[in-house]
């Protein structure tokens, strides 16, 4: 598997007034997750002071998962900063793919977090203690109007990226986690449920496994060069096969660079023909790829004679060579 990179410069070139708009987009970004951040590190602050005073199991790891929050969100503040740094001889596609990383690293954070604060609910669920509920209401409702707001800061910036979709789901869930911890307080306060603590502190837990679960495993697909989720490789196949200048399509692989650039290369099969004739199939194959499966960075090897091997999927092992 391979990245064509002329083809990359072609694109860039063609395209360097949208590519001006998404640098601009990314700025804004990383200006509204220094402002999450900042508030981020004020929740934490307030709600594990809170936490302790209070007692309250629940508003501990409610502040807990704020703090992994926090980093989290540094990280993905550097993330938007570094993929604007330029492309060189040695990164050729710049430094898109620390995205894919720092999702990553978010995500597997957070199920790290959402276990520890499962552990913790259930040994409290045992050993019950006194919360006080007024204090905790008061606390928890402030961690949850920080949180919504930095959750609205994002909001549009979770359609961009997967970086931005992950900071926005660690806000989200935090609010959420924040809400419920409010309503916790108010019974606690009223009914003297004390229980109703480590039980929230478990429904954290698995709230928080459960959002980060699926970022993490797309995550895993990308760096590990795997098809992009919602695209069949077969599907793909026949639509190229479709094509009636197209006799054969070998040696498909489809991939993700980022969670915005999708890498397509292949070899398709065609008859002998001159260079310009060629360059026209290449341009319509491309532009019918980009605008049916979102692939912008097609590598298209014309061929006018089979390949040894002319199977879909070819083993890359077993191509001489190349191991």
């Amino acid at each position: 598997m391979y990245f064509d990179i002329v083809a990359c410069l072609s694109i860039i070139h063609k395209k360097g007034t949208e590519l001006k708009g998404i640098h601009s987009h990314i700025s804004a970004t990383g200006r509204r997750l220094g402002i999450a951040i900042t508030l981020n590190g004020v929740i934490f602050l307030i709600e594990f002071v809170g936490g302790l005073y209070t007692n309250s199991l629940a508003l501990i790891s409610d502040a807990v998962h704020n703090l992994s929050d926090f980093f989290a969100l540094i990280l993905s503040y550097i993330a938007a900063k570094v993929v604007l740094w330029k492309s060189n001889s040695q990164k050729s596609y710049g430094y898109v793919r620390v995205e894919i990383f720092v999702a990553f690293i978010n995500a597997l954070t957070l199920v790290i977090i959402g276990g520890y604060l499962i552990y913790r609910g259930v040994y409290r669920f045992f050993t019950p203690e006194t919360v006080i509920g007024q204090w905790m209401v008061l606390v928890a409702f402030t961690g949850f109007i920080g949180n919504a707001v930095s959750t609205l800061l994002l909001r549009k910036d979770a359609h961009q990226n997967l970086n931005a979709k992950s900071a926005y789901l660690h806000l989200l869930t935090d609010a959420v986690e924040s809400l419920a911890v409010v309503i916790v307080g108010v019974l606690i306060y009223w009914k003297r449920w004390y229980l109703l603590d480590p039980i929230v502190s478990v429904g954290i837990g698995i709230f928080v496994m459960k959002s980060a679960w699926n970022i993490l495993a797309e995550t895993v697909n990308i760096l590990t060069e795997g098809t992009p989720k919602g695209i069949d490789l077969e599907d793909v196949a026949r639509f190229i096969r479709a094509f009636p200048e197209v006799e054969n399509v070998h040696h498909l692989h489809i991939w993700s660079l980022s969670s915005q650039f999708r890498a397509l290369s292949a070899h398709l099969v065609v008859r002998n023909q001159s260079v310009s004739d060629c360059r026209l199939i290449t341009d319509k194959i491309e532009k019918a790829l980009h605008e049916r499966y979102d692939i912008n960075h097609p590598t298209l090897q014309l061929e006018c004679e089979v390949c040894d091997n002319q199977g879909t999927l070819v083993d890359i092992h077993n191509i001489p060579g190349k191991v």
